[in-house]
């Protein structure tokens, strides 16, 4: 049996369950919108759908049709009821088939409106929506405010309160203007275009095209009318320094001063009077660029170290640090040491590109085809699988991050589902029988849209002698599950495998399921022994950028 083969089967167990949970009643909205996609995404799903319905049919008519037989006397003039009910059930049969069919095309066709025609929008077919008003677009050193929220790079900004208690932290308004804290700092964003400045000391720069960007401070508003200015806000006062272009100070009362660049003023006892310009004291963007340089420099040395010591491992089976690659090279090397050049994978279509820091590789996989091809020798029992990756998105049913290619007995498949689950299986019985092959260990989502393109570390563990698998995100445990003694295979393998993609083709014309990750990864290892939580998190703690 192929790998296409036990694929299929699984599709087939999927959608049988979710018949019969619609024959009974039981199919609610999330469950009615599964089958809608699997008999989208698949011709052989479609067509064990109208086989079953047909079946399900007949066997009801052909019941209606044997109870006919015993209720009604045949006589020598009259047609035999039997073979009256069995050309009533071929017709219904034949009704059936074709109303499936039609009810097939139309949930084939509703999500795919003609070019000419706008698309309606429907509970189960809404466009995603996301909050905020600005976003997170660089963080140096910042230790934040122990009461109040927190944020990861590209985190969008709802209205509400930003607190770093030290550090910088860059924020870019929906509007256009960039604001760079400095902690101590406290800034109430209220709106794409405004903001309430508590504490501490910003930069602003703010475009023409985001001119009119406001900030209150205590009783009175600075208008920006195209510029470069600091604030620094203490009890006692509050210092305006205009370093470029000009801002409107808005009193109480409507009293309004203009403050050209190379001028300042400060706020004090109600009055405003002229202030010593001082733009040392102020951080600016390029100024924050320098020190983030100087940061990740020192987080990539830093990761270097801890890995040189990881290629040592005694139980590290395959190690791809992504690191150290030409433009011009096919082949990713793998870094255990003693060195296994035979470990080494053949690079397919994914393109080189730049990794968690400057200077370090990765690999980006975007199209159906992109793909490392490896080949891991050996058996091994229990197993843990651990990489960096950075999604775009997931826009494929299953996300590649490591699959064997034939998926037989013992082998791991390590994914991410549409839903943003971490999934881990590992086929338990060489041939289906009665009963499934494998167990599906997903996670709870853990990815949604508002993070593409932030960097992540995954990582799966099997324990082969208890069945316990364990997924953990960015160091931490997101979930925890036994496999059932009828589906833990004690010896795991994996051969020929790919990273960021499934290679086995499903037809003999050599269609493929489209499995490839829409993203990039910068390190992939694999454990034949199971990493406890402080060995994950002593991993995260070393590569985070």
């Amino acid at each position: 049996m192929t790998a296409g083969d036990h694929e299929t089967d699984d599709r087939f167990e999927e959608l049988d369950d979710l018949l019969l949970a619609g024959r009974e009643g039981a199919l609610d909205d999330e469950a009615r919108t599964r089958l809608n996609e699997l008999l989208r995404s698949s011709e052989p799903a479609r067509e064990r759908f109208v086989d079953l319905q047909a079946m399900t049919l007949a066997l009801e008519l052909e019941d209606g049709a044997e109870s006919a037989t015993t209720a009604v006397p045949v006589t020598a003039k009259s047609e035999s009821p039997r073979r009256r009910g069995r050309w009533l059930v071929a017709l219904a049969v034949a009704l059936g088939v074709l109303v499936a069919t039609r009810w097939l095309f139309l949930e084939a066709t509703r999500s795919e409106p003609s070019p000419s025609e706008p698309r309606s929008l429907t509970r189960e077919d809404s466009e995603t929506t996301a909050t905020g008003v600005a976003i997170v677009t660089r963080l140096v050193d910042v230790g934040w405010a122990g009461d109040g929220p927190t944020f990861e790079l590209g985190d969008a900004i709802p209205p509400g309160r930003v607190a770093i208690a030290s550090g910088f932290a860059q924020v870019e308004f929906f509007c256009g203007a960039t604001v760079v804290l400095e902690g101590p700092a406290e800034l109430d964003v209220e709106s794409a275009t405004s903001a309430r400045f508590l504490a501490g000391r910003l930069r602003a720069k703010v475009p023409p095209a985001a001119r009119g960007f406001e900030i209150h401070v205590g009783d009175m508003t600075v208008v920006d009318l195209g510029t470069d200015f600091g604030l620094s806000v203490s009890p006692e006062s509050a210092d305006v320094q205009v370093f470029d272009g000009e801002v409107e100070v808005h009193g109480p009362e409507g009293a309004v001063e203009r403050v050209l660049g190379g001028n300042a003023v400060r706020r004090a006892d109600g009055r405003l009077a002229k202030a010593e310009l001082d733009p040392e004291r102020f951080v600016n963007i390029a100024g924050l660029d320098e020190r983030e340089r100087r940061r990740t420099r020192a987080g990539y040395e830093r990761w270097l170290e801890h890995s040189q010591s990881l290629r040592r491992h005694p139980r590290l089976i395959a190690y791809y640090t992504f690191d150290d690659l030409e433009p011009w090279q096919r082949t990713l090397p793998s870094s255990v040491i003693p060195e296994n050049g035979e470990l080494g994978g053949a690079i397919v279509g994914a393109r080189h590109v730049a990794g968690r820091w400057p200077g370090k590789g990765a690999l980006e996989f975007k199209r159906p085809g992109d793909r490392v091809k490896v080949h891991v020798p050996g058996e091994f029992s229990s197993l843990t699988l651990a990489c960096w990756v950075r999604i775009d998105s997931l826009d494929r049913w299953y996300n590649s991050l490591f699959l064997t290619d034939r998926y037989e007995q013992g082998e791991p498949h390590w994914q991410i589902l549409d839903t943003g689950q971490l999934f881990f299986s590992v086929r338990a019985k060489a041939v289906a029988g009665r009963g499934p092959v494998h167990r599906k260990i997903v996670s709870k989502p853990f990815w949604d849209a508002s993070m593409s393109g932030e960097w992540l570390h995954l990582a799966t563990t099997f324990d082969a002698e208890t069945g316990r698998v364990t997924h953990y995100l960015d160091g931490e445990t997101i979930h925890s599950e036994l496999l059932p003694d009828d589906l833990l295979p004690r010896t795991t393998r994996i051969g020929t495998a790919s990273i960021g993609n499934w290679a086995a083709p499903t037809k003999p014309d050599a269609e493929f399921a489209v499995r490839n990750l829409n993203g990039r990864i910068d390190e992939l290892a694999l454990f034949a022994a199971v990493l406890d939580e402080d060995d994950i998190r002593e991993m995260y703690e070393h590569g985070k950028p």
